[in-house]
């Protein structure tokens, strides 16, 4: 019993999805034939339910088939270089899907950076609106061991310019 018979618990649907050739979408038959395997089981269900669940069975089908194409383009790999015609469009398929997924996949996480750079922006706006209103953080802040060392430091510096500017004026007396 393979995953296609969990839609109404026969092989008819298997033997439907077997078929390659396939449409995407069940004829009014098949829908019919599903719902009256499904109420011999006791479980009722409408079309819309069906619809439902045929869609990502086909779509699995569909999937497996176009890689199973492209396992044997893979192995047909050595006729085309015996210049033999070979039809590989699932490799594409395969392809379109994986960049396709890239460019999603990078658009996603654009969007999460965007978004969390926006949150935290929000965060440290709030926190610094915290910080304005209350005075005695403000002096915490303005009033520390670096801020007196690097006023220090500053007035070290004044210093040095003007007894560089008075050696400079000795030098000039001479």
């Amino acid at each position: 019993m393979c995953y296609r018979c969990l839609l109404c618990g026969c092989d008819y649907v298997c033997v439907r999805v077997a078929d390659n050739k396939h449409p995407p979408i069940l004829s009014f038959d098949e829908y019919t034939t599903i719902r009256k395997n499904l109420q011999r089981n006791n479980i009722e269900v409408d079309n819309e339910f069906i619809r439902e669940v045929w869609h990502p069975i086909y779509r699995q089908h569909f999937l497996k088939q176009a890689l199973s194409r492209a396992y044997d383009c893979r192995r047909a790999f050595y006729m085309y270089h015996q210049q033999m015609d070979v039809d590989c469009g699932d490799v594409v398929l395969f392809h379109r899907i994986q960049q396709m997924m890239k460019v999603t996949s990078n658009a996603l996480r654009q969007q999460i950076m965007n978004r969390e750079a926006r949150r935290l922006d929000k965060e440290i706006k709030d926190v610094l609106d915290d910080y304005s209103q209350d005075a005695e953080k403000k002096s915490k802040l303005l009033i520390g061991r670096r801020v007196t060392l690097a006023e220090e430091l500053k007035r070290v510096r004044q210093i040095q310019e003007k007894l560089e500017e008075f050696i400079q004026a000795l030098n000039k007396e001479k």
